[in-house]
C-alpha cells in the first residue's frame, strides 16, 4: 500500500475539505463537496496505491475524464474515483506503484488545474451516486463508511499498513506459548504450596 500521489499530504487541499459545505453551485443536490482535493498541475502522475485494476473509465460533464480504480485492503474491495483527468485512462490490471493516470482540468465542474478523488467502500460506486440525492444522503452513506475521505482513510493506513498473515500467525503463537507459561507458572506455584502445607501445616 502506497499514497497514489508522491507529494500526498503536501498536495492536500485544505481549504477545499471532503464534505465540505455548502457548495450548490457544483453539488445542486446535496451541496457538499463529495470529495477530496488535490493541488497537482496538470500532467502530474497518479500512481496504482496497491495492486489493482482500471476498472471503468468515461468522460462526464462536470468531472471530465474519469477512471475508477478498483483494488483489496484487509479484505474490503475499495473503488478509487479519479476525476477531472487529462486523458481517460487505461483499463486493465496494475502493480502498486505503476502510473495508472494523468492529472489535469477536464469537465465544467472545475476551476483550475487539480486531482478530485472520492473512495468508495465495497466499489460501489454508480450505487452511491444514485443514492447521493441530498445532504441528508451524503451524512448517512458517510456515516456508514460508503462514501470515504480518502486523504484521512490513505494517512491512517499508510502509517499503520497491514498486518501479513504471517505476523498474525507470529502473534498467536507468541500468545499461545506465553498462556501456556502462565499456566505452567501457575501448576509449579501450586505444587509447591501443597509441599509447604504438608511440611508446614500450622502456617
Amino acid at each position: 500500500m502506497r499514497y497514489f500521489l508522491e507529494d500526498f499530504e503536501k498536495t492536500h487541499n485544505k481549504e477545499w475539505l471532503f464534505g465540505a459545505f455548502p457548495a450548490w453551485e457544483y453539488y445542486p443536490s446535496t451541496g457538499t463537496h463529495i470529495g477530496t482535493d488535490f493541488k497537482v498541475v496538470v500532467g502530474t502522475s497518479i500512481f496504482a496505491p496497491s495492486d489493482g485494476e482500471m476498472f471503468r473509465i468515461e468522460y462526464n460533464q462536470y468531472k471530465g475524464n474519469t477512471g475508477i480504480f478498483i483494488f483489496k485492503h484487509n479484505g474490503i474491495e475499495w473503488g478509487l474515483e479519479l476525476c477531472h483527468l487529462k486523458e481517460q485512462p487505461k483499463k486493465g490490471e496494475y502493480r502498486e506503484g505503476e502510473i495508472i493516470a494523468y492529472s489535469g482540468n477536464t469537465g465544467s465542474a472545475t476551476t483550475g488545474a487539480h486531482l478530485h478523488a472520492v473512495l468508495h467502500r465495497n466499489a460501489t460506486v454508480t450505487k452511491h451516486y444514485l443514492e447521493l440525492r441530498s445532504r441528508a444522503d451524503f451524512l448517512r452513506l458517510h456515516s456508514e463508511g460508503a462514501v470515504v475521505d480518502c486523504f484521512g482513510w490513505f494517512c491512517d493506513n499508510i502509517k499503520k499498513p497491514e498486518q501479513k498473515s504471517e505476523d498474525k500467525e507470529t502473534d498467536a503463537s507468541q500468545k499461545v506459548i506465553a498462556i501456556q507459561n502462565n499456566v505452567d507458572k501457575k501448576s509449579l506455584a501450586e505444587i509447591i504450596a501443597k509441599i509447604l502445607r504438608y511440611f508446614f501445616p500450622n502456617n
